[in-house]
């Protein structure tokens, strides 16, 4: 598998060397035809990747001491001295590869072809290869695991002596190989096997054994090495110097003796403890991409935590068997270092009973960060700061002292009344203590059942945050109140200013109409007082016109009091207004009257809306009494910088001339005062028979001119809404 991987990056160092053998061909510094022709694999093993990568010539002779015969993943070379990895010949030599696929272990050949870049170090692709006959295996060298983590001594034919510890399959069942861990003097080595049979996964664990076979690189992406393997081949030839004894059958050790001083001791073998469960945690599956095989491999590692009354000690196995918290279990693993207590791994257990589970150990905040909790059911008081959830677990965080540590407890119904606790509760938590190693040492617990976790004082509802949630709440509320009290101020200056206005406005009708006409029916009273002797005729007529004078103030007055009783500009704007009133008194007289809005509505000066409202009523009412229309339409068209007002009837019209002399017609006279009072103009067109426009624009920017004793604010604008 190796060599399927070598085989690969060998191709690419093939493809990665064509320009730069192009290159040098067309004026570089060195030519691939200049390059010597190397003639020992010593020559080969002083090259470094990038020197391999130019693509030397190579002739050398060797016996083949490794080759998976199931696939064409590569070979391994032995000339008596070192050895050499072989990539498969490149497609296009074909006789090479019907040389190549007839090459056994043990055979001579000799290979003419050139390196290529490799994994770890410089590999030989052939192009040529010559089958030459048999040849007797090198002489295995004895060579310490240290040395071999050098990678000096990479594709060396070795023998080594140790136990076999774990053995594994790839998840990928297209890969047919068999790897076991070996526990050799300070360290673990990866044996590969392509020949096995199925009990060998089991029937070797925890036998001294010996093995031959060539070394082999794990490396990663960047060419650095990342630990040892074997290859060994064949199963058959392990050589047991020590059968594996019964798990269950060795003398048990107590928890605090998993690596005590032993002169003679054996620390590559299984021991043995028997305790109750304190605490388990199921694994969860994760798949490893080994890079240098390119296999995958599924690993799943279980832990408990057992106490056997001398102490507690953690357990990894890939057995498939969950135990609960007071579980009586024997256990047979591999003891291993760590940082916090010694562990056992690669376990195998069995049940053979049920027990009171120890009492808890008391920690404070003051020796709660130490390695000799470790593995040890532990009893703490703390701040409760948060909830984490994941399908699987819930992870409460925690804070003892000024160290903040993760309680996990497994998902499950139990588990919801714990994500119901408050931020500053306080809490007595019972549960086994994992030590973990790092720049930064910590620890965290696993809970056996939510009834570890204890409330003693809960936290108290008025926290900081629910001060800083208090304070924004009066905060906007101010605000609002703020902003409530500034609106009810400006809406009482509205009603006062508004108030004012209708005064102003009720002085001014009375001024414009009632007065004026009182004072002109005087005159023509006194008239007729002048004439009624010396021209009856004349009297008539001052009379008929005081009549008349009389009539319209009354209608004034009238209009006036009606404005005071609908007050329809303080409910409505103009174009509502004007809308309203239109639509009642066109109604009332049987006439269809209609009013279009152009433009943008907006709200006007009072006196301007005032006044533009009157306009329209009384160009309603003399079309209604004098023209006899039909139908009358009256545009309000709201432009920027002015308003326009237009009345068009399809009545009777008007006499010639009255238009620019309109004495006698009242109603047009206050309109033309009106237009005047807001600097605005108007304009009347009509015949006999052909209906009448009047047509007023008021710029909305000039205020409208104030009678004499009218203060300046009596003429401010007021809205209502």
């Amino acid at each position: 598998m190796r060599g399927r991987f070598l085989r690969w990056c060998g191709v690419l160092a093939v493809t990665a060397a064509v320009p730069a053998t192009a290159a040098a061909q067309a004026g570089g510094p060195a030519r691939a035809s200049a390059l010597p022709t190397l003639t020992t694999i010593g020559a080969i093993r002083a090259l470094s990747q990038d020197e391999g990568a130019r693509g030397y010539p190579v002739r050398v002779r060797g016996t083949v001491t490794h080759i998976n015969e199931g696939a064409d993943d590569g070979a391994i070379i032995h000339d008596g001295r070192l050895g050499q990895w072989l990539v498969p010949p490149p497609t296009e030599a074909r006789s090479a590869w019907a040389v190549w696929r007839e090459i056994r272990r043990g055979d001579l050949i000799e290979i003419d072809g050139r390196t290529v870049r490799g994994g770890f170090a410089p590999n030989l692709e052939p192009r040529a290869l010559r089958r030459l006959g048999r040849g007797p295996l090198p002489t295995p060298k004895t060579i310490a695991f240290g040395s071999m983590l050098s990678g000096r001594h990479d594709c060396d034919y070795v023998e080594i002596t140790g136990v076999v510890q774990r053995a594994w399959r790839p998840t990928d069942p297209r890969l047919h190989n068999l790897f076991m861990d070996v526990a050799f003097e300070d360290g673990v080595v990866r044996a590969s096997f392509w020949d096995f049979q199925e009990e060998d996964f089991e029937r070797f664990i925890d036998a001294r054994v010996r093995l031959r076979g060539n070394v082999g690189s794990l490396f990663s992406r960047s060419e650095q090495l990342r630990g040892v393997s074997l290859f060994v081949d064949y199963t058959s030839e392990i050589t047991v110097l020590e059968p594996p004894p019964d798990p269950f059958a060795l003398v048990p050790r107590s928890a605090r003796s998993i690596y005590n001083y032993s002169a003679a001791g054996e620390v590559n073998r299984r021991i043995r403890i028997r305790g109750v469960v304190t605490s388990y945690v199921a694994g969860r599956p994760v798949e490893i991409n080994d890079f240098t095989t390119t296999a995958k491999f599924r690993y799943v590692r279980n832990v408990l935590y057992v106490d056997d009354g001398t102490g507690g000690a953690r357990i990894e196995t890939e057995q498939a068997q969950r135990v609960e918290p007071g579980t009586m279990v024997d256990v047979a693993g591999f003891p291993a270092v760590t940082p916090g207590k010694p562990i056992l791994t690669d376990a195998v257990l069995r049940v053979v009973g049920s027990a009171p589970q120890p009492a808890a150990t008391a920690v404070n905040d003051a020796n709660v960060l130490t390695p000799d909790y470790d593995a040890t059911l532990v009893r703490m008081q703390a701040h409760f700061l948060s909830v984490l959830r994941t399908p699987s677990e819930r992870t409460l965080v925690l804070r003892i002292g000024e160290s903040v540590f993760p309680v996990t407890l497994e998902a499950g119904p139990a588990a919801e009344a714990l994500e119901r606790l408050r931020a500053g509760t306080i809490v007595d938590v019972t549960g086994v203590y994992a030590y973990q190693w790092g720049p930064s040492p910590s620890f965290r617990l696993f809970l056996r059942s939510a009834n570890d976790v204890r409330v003693i004082k809960a936290a108290p509802w008025w926290t900081l945050r629910h001060t800083a949630v208090m304070i924004a709440i009066l905060a906007l509320g101010g605000c609002a109140v703020a902003v409530w009290m500034r609106a009810a101020a400006r809406r009482r200056r509205q009603q006062y200013q508004a108030v004012l206005t209708e005064r102003t406005r009720v002085a001014r009708e009375l001024h414009d109409t009632l007065e004026q006409g009182l004072a002109g029916i005087a005159l023509q009273l006194e008239a007729v007082g002048g004439s009624l002797a010396a021209s009856p005729e004349r009297a008539q007529q001052s009379l008929e016109v005081a009549r008349r004078m009389l009539q319209y103030s009354q209608e004034e007055a009238r209009r006036s009091v009606m404005d005071l009783r609908a007050q329809a500009l303080e409910s409505r704007d103009l174009a509502g207004a004007l809308t309203d009133l239109v639509e009642e008194r066109a109604k009332s007289a049987g006439v269809a009257a209609a009013v279009t809005v152009e433009g943008v509505p907006r709200r006007l000066d009072a006196s301007h809306e005032h006044h533009l409202l009157r306009i329209g009523l009384e160009a309603l009412t003399n079309a209604l009494k004098h023209s006899g229309a039909r139908h009358i339409d009256i545009r309000l068209r709201f432009a920027p910088e002015d308003v326009e007002l237009s009345i068009q009837d399809d009545g009777c019209g008007i006499a010639e001339g009255v238009e620019e002399h309109p004495a006698g017609h009242f109603g047009l006279l206050g309109i033309r005062e009106r237009v005047g009072k807001l600097g605005g103009t108007l304009h009347l067109r009509g015949t006999q028979g052909a209906g009448t426009l009047l047509t007023v624009r008021v710029p909305t920017s000039k205020k409208p001119a104030e009678p004499a004793g009218a203060t300046g604010a009596l003429g401010a604008s007021w809205r209502t809404s």
